[in-house]
């Protein structure tokens, strides 16, 4: 799940304190350095419609009038200062745990939501599928502070119940426009148990996806600028893992795309019947559950063989490695590699035919960034190639297609430089990339 440190904390937190990032890191600091320093005394700490995090009876709380009190006097403020400062770090932390990101206050411990996801079930009186809402509950993580002791850790009721309503059960339907179908899709949906929400542009589902609570998206590929509600969901690690359902207009031509374009988890072609489309939800719904254990992220494009294209590839790709983990030498290594491959395909594979797709499937783990490009080529003999460029003798290689007329052969040296593993199918028209998130021998 997506973090928050104390850094993280201070840029939400400035706007609403009125102060600037680093006043705001200096507020947050003060409040977690006494509650370390309570810890260590033995006593336990409360925040007022929070949580309250102790050692049990005759331990003690500090109250948050106690804690307001150092907090101001740490600060050099005046202790009502101090307090709405208080109150503005305890509604900041409630506020981004219930966006699903852990809050690390680094010595005092961690704040965080644990979950149960959605699932298929069914209805034991009928028999009939339906779906069981997902289960939410605050947890907090003690941090080296506590010396190994397990305190006991009490929610406020109002936020146990924040917890538990903030995410339900939702579906998104993002249209361009609420009509009868839609009005079918809501019932049919509400009737299994959905709670159903639509949205008539991107900005708005965008907004609704931000907000939390969205198990499943159904987006329709004529509202305006629908690839970028597609990226919003499948390029961000707090989302990639919501099913992504497109529906396209009859006589769509899928296999042949037109431009860069960022695939749904599945799709449906206009006109089908709303129990087909909660059929694809159904299997859609159980095979993301399955895959969240596997993976972080999983995300499929394709685009035509013409340059446009291939340089957005290349940007979106960029963005994905970005948000993996990986080190900053590391992102620009597998970068080289993607952009290698991606000309290989492009040149050698589709002949630079704009009619030929090139296809990309990115995959990240807790240990890895996997990346398949595929083209439509006819492939080539890869083996020979492979072992050359593993001796380092990829330019002997080169030379060797060039006198049989043909190119390549440097590019192979280049990704096994730049990638831990590089492996082609049979045919040799789709390679994969690997690139490991942390060096072979550095540890967790």
């Amino acid at each position: 799940m997506p973090t928050a440190t104390i850094d993280d904390l201070s840029r939400a937190l400035a706007p609403a304190l009125k102060v600037d990032e680093d006043r705001a890191k200096e507020i947050i600091s003060a409040v977690f350095g006494y509650c370390e320093e309570a810890v260590k005394s033995g006593k336990g700490v409360e925040f007022r419609d929070f949580v309250r995090v102790g050692f049990g009876e005759g331990s003690g709380f500090l109250t948050e009038a106690e804690v307001q009190s150092q907090v101001a006097a740490r600060l050099g403020v005046p202790p009502d200062n101090a307090g709405a400062m208080l109150a503005g770090v305890v509604q900041g932390i409630q506020k981004v745990v219930l966006q699903e990101r852990d809050v690390v206050a680094e010595n005092f411990g961690t704040f965080r939501i644990r979950k149960e996801r959605a699932k298929i079930v069914k209805d034991p009186k009928h028999g009939h599928k339906m779906l069981s809402g997902s289960k939410r509950f605050f947890a907090f993580d003690p941090g080296p502070v506590f010396a190994g002791r397990t305190p006991q850790v009490m929610v406020s009721e109002s936020f146990a119940k924040a917890v538990q309503t903030q995410r339900t059960a939702t579906v998104l339907a993002v249209v361009p426009e609420k009509d009868f179908f839609v009005d079918c899709i809501i019932y049919y949906f509400n009737k299994a148990g959905w709670k159903t929400v639509i949205a008539t542009s991107v900005a708005e589902g965008e907004k609704m996806l931000a907000e939390g609570g969205v198990y499943m998206a159904i987006l329709d590929s004529g509202v305006k600028d629908f690839q970028k509600l597609a990226e919003s969901v499948k390029a961000s690690r707090m989302t990639a893992h919501v099913p992504l359902i497109v529906a396209f207009p009859a006589n769509s031509n899928l296999d042949s795309p037109k431009q860069f374009m960022i695939c749904g988890d599945a799709h449906v072609v206009q006109p089908f019947e709303v129990k087909k489309l909660f059929n694809i939800c159904d299997d859609e719904l159980v095979r993301s559950s399955e895959e969240e254990v596997i993976f972080e992220q999983q995300v499929l494009f394709q685009f035509p063989t013409e340059d446009s294209a291939i340089e957005r590839a290349n940007e979106f790709g960029h963005t994905l490695f970005e948000a993996s983990g990986l080190s900053e030498e590391g992102q620009v290594a597998v970068a080289a590699a993607f952009r290698e491959a991606i000309g290989n395909a492009a040149q050698h594979g589709n002949k630079y035919r704009r009619d030929k797709k090139i296809e990309i499937l990115y995959l990240l783990d807790r240990e890895k960034i996997t990346c398949m490009i595929k083209d439509q080529g006819q492939g080539f003999d890869h083996e020979k190639y492979v072992k050359k460029g593993k001796a380092g003798d990829a330019l002997g290689a080169a030379r060797e297609r060039h006198k049989e007329g043909k190119l390549g052969g440097l590019g192979i040296m280049l990704m096994l430089k730049c990638c831990d593993r590089i492996e082609y199918n049979d045919v040799g028209n789709a390679i994969t990339l690997t690139k490991f998130l942390k060096p072979s021998g550095e540890g967790a």
